[in-house]
């Protein structure tokens, strides 16, 4: 639902006077920003990086580089173990039972299609797909061709006229010899958040597995999978301060009761085949590891698995609570401030989302963004991959605004000022 300006903060001269203490102390932890006259509100895309990131990485690369799980010299063997602690950090970060639950990829996308890959020879015609409207392309166009390789039916529970999902027809859908629910937890487009919890105790009420599409909510809020008791959760490293490349997939144990009409785990494929993952291998056949390896074909990613220890370090360094609080008042003072801009439509919203969309009623989303970029503010305009969901609510593209733990009051005056430029630059 769209918020307006009544959000419990003090007001003076129409827009919230908000705390600025925690804004300088988180943005000197990331070296582009800090000192810089650049107001970046693109984070919804990818992540700045905080220098305990930058120092890991070329800390691991200056004491020497290894290939993780490949020899027994001690290069290859610290990279083995740096390989394991970030598994066993990742369980302990999403609250995941056990490590051996988490998979290793080089992005949210290549998980999803992990998943679609591997359904591929079990599904039939017989058999439906479940996603949403609010669904990232990431989300959407696996399924598509999974549905369109095999002839399943792909089933899209619709959302309504404030963006949120329409779960009228869920139990409808999920009954349809579902082999398979996705949805993502929050929308990059509106930041709006769904009721993962709730969804997915309804797909398993029907013995259909969830995948639940994190990208958007890995970096802003306490992600307990125990408690969201989902099938396959997947997320990247870079859209929580860390690099890009490397990606996760957390898999129920093989230990919990398969659902049917598929079971969700111990039949899945690897999506590349390669070294690393097979016990044996002959001149016709290959015989793969049992264990969540065999999905990890190939050199491991070790810039990535450094990256990403260092980036939970950091989050956990700083806590959710105070990452919550500071995000909660910049976007307040976001919402506040375009409240206030007659130009603009903005699009459904809900109170502390750190992402943000509107449209400008004069000017092109992309000529907006061109025009900021001058100034050195970094939005986001089109689509947002997600064309299906900004056309259910009568839109072709918008402008996004997406925070992240550095955003700061100034950036966004300065992009109010930008905004409000482009407006009077197009009204003469």
């Amino acid at each position: 639902m769209l918020l307006s300006c009544d959000l419990k903060l003090s007001i003076s001269g129409g827009c919230a006077t908000l705390n600025n203490s925690l804004k300088h102390s988180l943005r000197e932890n990331f070296p582009a920003l800090h000192n810089s006259a650049t107001a970046y509100l693109d984070s919804a895309s990818t992540c700045q990086v905080p220098s305990i990131v930058i120092n890991a990485i070329s800390t691991y690369l200056a004491t020497g580089h290894g290939n993780a799980q490949r020899g027994m010299y001690q290069f290859s063997e610290n990279a083995s173990n740096l390989h394991q602690q970030c598994r066993n950090k990742v369980a302990e970060f999403i609250n995941a039972p056990l490590s051996s639950d988490i998979i290793f990829t080089k992005s949210t996308t290549e998980s999803i299609n992990l998943i679609a890959h591997s359904l591929r020879q079990r599904l039939t015609q017989a058999h439906s797909i479940l996603v949403t409207a609010m669904e990232h392309h990431a989300n959407l166009l696996p399924w598509q061709r999974l549905c369109q390789q095999t002839g399943a039916r792909l089933n899209v529970l619709p959302v309504d006229d404030s963006g949120e999902l329409d779960t009228s027809n869920l139990t409808t859908y999920l009954n349809d010899n579902c082999a398979l629910f996705a949805v993502t937890h929050i929308s990059n487009v509106t930041g709006l958040v769904n009721d993962i919890h709730q969804l997915c105790k309804t797909g398993h009420q029907y013995n259909v597995p969830v995948l639940v599409d994190g990208a958007q909510a890995i970096g802003h809020r306490q992600v307990d999978i125990s408690q969201i008791d989902c099938d396959y959760y997947v997320f990247s490293g870079h859209k929580m301060y860390g690099p890009t490349g490397i990606g996760v997939l957390y898999c129920k144990s093989l230990e919990n009761e398969p659902l049917e009409p598929l079971e969700p785990l111990e039949p899945l494929e690897p999506l590349l085949l390669g070294g690393g993952i097979v016990n044996k291998v002959t001149l016709d056949n290959y015989q793969l590891k049992t264990d969540v390896e065999k999905f990890e074909a190939g050199s491991a990613n070790m810039l990535g698995i450094v990256g990403l220890i260092a980036a939970i370090e950091f989050i956990d360094s700083i806590g959710w609570p105070v990452l919550k609080q500071h995000e909660q008042e910049v976007s307040g003072y976001l919402l506040c401030a375009l409240s206030s801009i007659d130009d603009i439509t903005i699009l459904p919203t809900e109170e502390g989302s750190p992402v943000l969309s509107f449209v400008h009623k004069q000017v092109h989303s992309h000529d907006v963004a061109s025009i900021l970029a001058l100034k050195n503010i970094a939005v986001r305009a089109g689509h947002h991959c997600a064309q299906p969901y900004l056309k259910a609510m009568g839109f072709k593209h918008s402008l996004r605004v997406s925070l992240g733990c550095y955003s700061s009051f100034e950036d966004i005056d300065s992009f109010v000022a930008g905004l409000n430029k482009v407006s009077r630059t197009f009204t003469y």
